[in-house]
This record gives structure tokens, C-alpha cells and sequence, in this order.
């Protein structure tokens, strides 16, 4: 089910301590904004809910889990691109989210799409956690996002791709 279509938006602050790019910088974004850094090492990127358990997983806590490397078509981009990805099955089970419960996804910017566990499992949903063995920036659609496998049958259905993931829940 399609609620918005994506529209990035990038937000540049001028914080020359963390490196980042000053206000009105230029830059060779292939998605087309100024560069914004990655989210910074105890920042909570995600939150999955199912009823009133709740997890919350910061990058190096992403990092800690089990990780394989896939290569796909990048369908916005156009071209071939390796990222780090989770299953999306391997968050499911950590709060018990089963086959027919309605998983939502939301990204930062609002953006949502929802089916079901089912669903996600079977088109073989990526939490995707770096794109060629780097921290993917905000302004890349980062820093995580649900991707899929050339062999997925949500391969292309773009509304299916949640850039700059904040949360899962269960209604």
C-alpha cells in the first residue's frame, strides 16, 4: 500500500567540529543534495514496536549483528552497488512479529509503507546498514533503509524501498 512518495530533503548545519559541510556547500551527491554526515555513534536510527515492547538499535549496535554483503541493481541510481544488509526477518524476531501481523515503516521524512510480516519475507527484505562498506549519509537516503534483492519480487517496486528508515511497528 502506497501513503507518499519519497522526496528527499537535506538540511545542512555548518558544525566544523564534527566536519560537516558548511552552509551552501556544493557537492557530487549522485541524489542530488549537499552532503550531510553520517548519524553519529549513539544515536538511536531505529525503533521497531510491536504492542508495548519496544527495541531500539543505534548504529553500533547494528553493527554488532550478523551481516552478509549483496550486490544489486540500485534502481534510483541506476547502476550496481554492494551494500552491508540484515534480514528484516532477524528484526521481526526479536518482538515476535509473525507472517500476518501489518508491519508499517516510516521513514524520517513520514514516508509509509506497510504490508504484511509475510510480505516483507517473502519479497526477501534487507535492512540495508552501509552501501559499498561505508556509513550511508542522510542525505544519501541513510543512514539505513530497506532494500531488495535483484531476484526479489519488490525488486521494483520503488514504494517498497524505505530510504532513511526511523521505525517499525506492528497495528
Amino acid at each position: 500500500m502506497k501513503f507518499r512518495k519519497f522526496v528527499a530533503v537535506a538540511v545542512v548545519i555548518s558544525l566544523p567540529w564534527l566536519g560537516a559541510a558548511p552552509v551552501g556547500a556544493t557537492s557530487t551527491n549522485p541524489y542530488g543534495t549537499a552532503t550531510i554526515d553520517p548519524a553519529g555513534p549513539n544515536e538511536i536510527i531505529l525503533v521497531i514496536s510491536k504492542g508495548k515492547r519496544k527495541v531500539e538499535f543505534a548504529f553500533p549496535r547494528l553493527l554488532k549483528m550478523k551481516q552478509e554483503t549483496i550486490t544489486i541493481y540500485e534502481p534510483f541510481l541506476k547502476k550496481r552497488q554492494s551494500f552491508s544488509v540484515i534480514p528484516l526477518k532477524t528484526f521481526f524476531a526479536f518482538l515476535g512479529i509473525k507472517g500476518g501481523d501489518k508491519v508499517i515503516t516510516t521513514a524520517l521524512n513520514d514516508y509509509i509503507y506497510s504490508n504484511t510480516a509475510a510480505q516483507f519475507i517473502a519479497a526477501d527484505g534487507y535492512l540495508a546498514i552501509k552501501r559499498e562498506g561505508a556509513a550511508i549519509g542522510y542525505d544519501q537516503g541513510g543512514p539505513i533503509r530497506i532494500i531488495y534483492p535483484d531476484k526479489s519480487k519488490w525488486a521494483k517496486n520503488l514504494d517498497a524501498w524505505n530510504w532513511s528508515l526511523s521505525s517499525i511497528q506492528v497495528r
